[in-house]
């Protein structure tokens, strides 16, 4: 890698060390006996602390992308800018976007969290990492399944 060059390293972990994350990893391990629906358990208290870092997309295009449903505030701070509405693959770059939309999907086909860990570099440098808990959720009518993503900032 060329001194300066930005890149991001994505890593699927079995925990999370943020000291938030906990408080996600409960409400996952509560949720309802038919899933987690948007509107319904998503907000809802148990996770009020955490909607700032809470990303939800829904699948579009036949499911070959996804869009942000809603951004909370430290997801927004991340991008610099508001992202609700904006497609994955506009926020990512070709890679980036691969990596997790494949993961996105394997949280959706096998109706299980998935853990992250991504340190951003520019050369030898970690400019800033985050983890990530991804989790199957429904849409608000319950037709589809989206992906919440708790976006944990170190």
């Amino acid at each position: 890698m060329e001194s300066g060059e930005a890149h991001s390293r994505y890593l699927r972990v079995d925990a999370l060390t943020h000291p938030l994350a906990p408080i996600a990893e409960r409400f996952w391990d509560a949720r309802p006996g038919d899933g987690i629906v948007i509107g319904r358990d998503i907000p809802t208290r148990p996770i009020a602390r955490l909607l700032s870092y809470i990303a939800i997309y829904q699948p579009i295009e036949g499911g070959t992308d996804f869009k942000v449903h809603l951004a909370g505030t430290a997801v927004r701070i991340r991008f610099a800018r508001e992202i609700t509405g904006a497609k994955l693959s506009e926020l990512f770059a070709p890679e980036d976007f691969r990596v997790r939309y494949q993961a996105m999907m394997e949280v959706i086909d096998k109706n299980e969290p998935r853990r992250a860990c991504i340190t951003h570099t520019a050369g030898d440098v970690d400019v800033f990492r985050l983890e990530l808990l991804m989790l199957p959720v429904w849409s608000p009518d319950r037709s589809t399944r989206w992906t919440a993503v708790f976006c944990f900032y170190f």
